[in-house]
């Protein structure tokens, strides 16, 4: 019995490493405190401006009050994940380079994805810390109504693999160069080359689509994810009497611009088509293909020698193609026919 040895699971200690650097002193929990009361003042200025919109004659009932309040909360999340996870990754690898202590990492007996994932936890931590925090603030719209608590786990859901997905591609452009500021720049114009591309695709679509005026296809919006919140906000679609869709949604054209392709508009009423699932399927396999590559990247030298740990990631990624694949009657929503 003396010779028996226990083996036990030890943490990162990338992760311990990062987190105590992280949420040390005052200002992470005071960005926190400001984070929800901004949150906050922000459902209480787009309450307010519903009451002032039904003053001036627009309908709103309790159940378009929980939407639009849903919706507002879930569009400041969402920004804050698209455009914090980058700045929060894309320092993980080229700031061991400029600080000169890459070697010494390299140096100790963790391999390349196990330092990628302790950075990747780390930087993310936080954010999913901002996120959860939010859930009492997101339940408040339940007291509304026209929200299911299963509307909620989906956005919840959409903004974990966004950010994971966001801070996946700041942490490629850290592992590809040397410099954090090249790479806060590269991973930046990548998502708003993501984000702008398509929702320029989905604006100009029906202007230039033979004959004209066709709906946009779904497919042109698999990447954007305000697209897929788009999708899973808009819980009842609304007519052009209604408070949500029938003009700027909060008096915002933007975010009408998002509804484009998925507010399918057929001879049977408006139809939501459900673009959130292709986007989490397409995230996931995005995440591993740039994580897989940013182990190569993160070695010196002899970067694309095939290793064992190649063999894991590519059976995760053909699981992942292999299951979309099979699943596409479920992700690849078609929009109604129009006869």
């Amino acid at each position: 019995m003396k010779n028996v040895q226990f083996i036990s699971l030890q943490p990162n200690p990338i992760i311990i490493k990062e987190l105590r650097i992280r949420m040390r002193g005052i200002r992470p929990y005071a960005i926190l405190t400001i984070f929800l009361i901004a949150l906050v003042a922000a459902g209480y200025g787009m309450y307010h401006l519903m009451l002032r919109q039904a003053l001036f004659g627009g309908s709103m009932l309790s159940f378009q009050v929980g939407q639009g309040l849903f919706s507002g909360l879930a569009l400041c999340e969402i920004c804050l994940i698209v455009f914090l996870a980058p700045a929060m990754t894309s320092g993980a690898i080229s700031s061991e380079r400029e600080q000169l202590t890459y070697e010494m990492l390299l140096a100790t007996p963790l391999r390349p994805a196990s330092i990628l994932w302790g950075k990747l936890v780390a930087a993310l931590s936080y954010i999913f810390l901002l996120i959860f925090a939010a859930v009492p603030v997101f339940s408040v719209v339940l007291m509304f109504g026209g929200i299911a608590p299963w509307d909620l786990l989906k956005v919840f859901l959409l903004l974990l693999i966004t950010a994971i997905t966001c801070g996946t591609i700041g942490l490629f452009c850290s592992s590809l160069l040397r410099r954090t500021s090249q790479a806060t720049v590269i991973s930046y114009s990548a998502i708003l080359v993501l984000i702008g591309s398509t929702m320029m695709a989905g604006s100009l679509w029906s202007y230039f689509s033979g004959p004209i005026w066709q709906p946009v296809p779904p497919e042109l919006l698999y990447l954007n994810p305000f697209s897929a919140l788009i999708s899973i906000v808009t819980v009842t679609p609304a007519t052009s009497t209604d408070f949500f869709f029938g003009g700027d949604v909060f008096g915002l054209p933007l975010l009408s611009q998002f509804a484009a392709g998925v507010v399918h508009y057929g001879p049977n009423g408006p139809v939501v088509l459900p673009i959130y699932r292709a986007t989490i399927v397409f995230y996931l396999i995005l995440t591993v293909a740039l994580y897989w590559i940013s182990t190569h990247l993160v070695l010196p030298r002899r970067r694309w020698i095939p290793r064992w740990s190649d063999v894991t990631f590519a059976v995760l990624l053909a699981v992942l193609i292999g299951g979309t694949w099979l699943t596409h009657d479920w992700w690849r929503v078609l929009p109604p026919p129009s006869i």
